[in-house]
């Protein structure tokens, strides 16, 4: 009878060399600094008009796709 043993998951090596996604950064922190901004005009702390929803929006976007550009073609795109 032939007996097998299992290498425990904790044994396998994991490499913990991963880049960081900045595209994904930069979008998480322009969605944390629009809701921001929205709470505060929720809580009167801030006197914002509908008007200003555009250019904020459009900030957040353009953020993101300046952070797309310049993470350039390294991951062979």
């Amino acid at each position: 009878m032939t007996t097998t043993v299992a290498t425990p998951a904790s044994a396998t090596p994991v490499s913990r060399a991963r880049r960081i996604d900045l595209v994904a950064l930069v979008g998480g922190i322009a969605v944390l600094v629009l809701g921001a901004v929205l709470l505060l005009d929720a809580a009167d702390a801030l006197n914002l008009r509908f008007a200003a929803l555009a250019p904020l929006a459009c900030a957040a976007v353009g953020g993101v796709l300046l952070a797309r550009g310049l993470e350039g073609t390294e991951q062979g795109e």
